[in-house]
C-alpha cells in the first residue's frame, strides 16, 4: 500500500506542476467558496488548487488543502480568507500563505523548501513547525506555536522576532510586536482546531483522471 501511495504522489506532483497546479482541497466543511481569476469555480474534495486560487469559509465552516510536495497542511477555520501561493525553486516548491482575515493552522515538515505566511501586518517565515495565525477584525495578527519556531517580520517596520514552541507572537495593526509566554487561552484555539479539523476532514480517497505519457486517461488514488 505504502509503495503504492508513493508512486501515485510522484505521478500526481509531475502532473499536477504540468498544469500549474501547486495544492490539493484535501476537505471541506459547511459554506466554502474557490476563487480563480476573480471567478468563483465549482469544486469538491481532491479539486487541484493553482496559483493564486482564493479559499473563502463562512461561519462554521472549515477547509484544509495540501500542497502538491506533500510538505504541509494548512486547516482554514472559520470566516477566514486565505490565497494559496507557490512556485518552483532549486527543485522544490516555495510556497506563502496569505491570509487575509480568520485563522489558520498551519504544518509543516522540516527541509521542505521555503514557507512563509503573510498577514496584512506580517511575514511569518517558517522551519518546520505547527503554529496558528489569527487575524482578528481589529487588524492584530497573532501567532501561536506548538512546535518549532517561526520568525517574524514586521512589514511597517522590518523587526523581526523569534516565536518558539510554547510562545505567542502578537503584531498590533501600527507593526507594534510583542511574544509572550502562550496562554491557556491561546491553547484553547488550538485545540478547538484540531477538534474541528478532525471532525470535518473525510478520509475517503481520493481519486483524480491523470494522462501518461502514451494520452492514456488513468485514475490516481490518493490517501492522506
Amino acid at each position: 500500500m505504502k509503495r503504492i501511495l508513493l508512486i501515485s504522489v510522484i505521478l500526481l506532483l509531475a502532473t499536477a506542476l504540468l498544469a500549474d497546479s501547486v495544492a490539493i482541497l484535501s476537505a471541506s466543511k459547511g459554506k466554502v467558496s474557490l476563487e480563480r481569476a476573480l471567478k468563483n469555480l465549482k469544486f469538491k474534495n481532491g479539486e487541484l488548487l493553482q496559483n493564486k486560487d482564493v479559499l473563502r469559509t463562512g461561519a462554521e465552516s472549515f477547509a484544509a488543502y495540501k500542497y502538491i510536495d506533500a510538505s504541509s497542511m494548512i486547516k482554514l477555520f472559520s470566516n477566514s480568507v486565505v490565497t494559496v501561493n507557490a512556485s518552483k525553486e532549486g527543485g522544490k516548491l516555495s510556497k506563502k500563505v496569505n491570509v487575509t482575515k480568520g485563522s489558520i493552522l498551519t504544518q509543516v515538515k522540516k527541509g521542505s523548501g521555503t514557507f512563509t505566511v503573510q498577514t496584512p501586518t506580517t511575514v511569518a517565515s517558517v522551519k518546520g513547525t505547527e503554529f496558528l495565525t489569527k487575524v482578528d477584525d481589529d487588524g492584530f495578527s497573532t501567532f501561536t506555536v506548538t512546535d518549532g519556531e517561526v520568525e517574524l517580520r514586521v512589514l511597517e517596520t522590518d523587526e523581526v522576532q523569534t516565536v518558539g514552541k510554547g510562545k505567542t507572537g502578537i503584531v498590533s495593526p501600527d507593526g507594534g510586536i510583542r511574544v509572550r509566554v502562550s496562554s491557556a487561552d491561546d491553547l484553547d484555539e488550538i485545540q478547538k482546531a484540531e477538534l474541528e479539523s478532525a471532525q470535518s476532514e473525510e478520509r475517503e480517497p481520493i481519486i483524480v483522471p491523470v494522462l501518461d505519457d502514451a494520452g492514456n486517461r488513468k485514475l490516481i488514488e490518493i490517501h492522506y
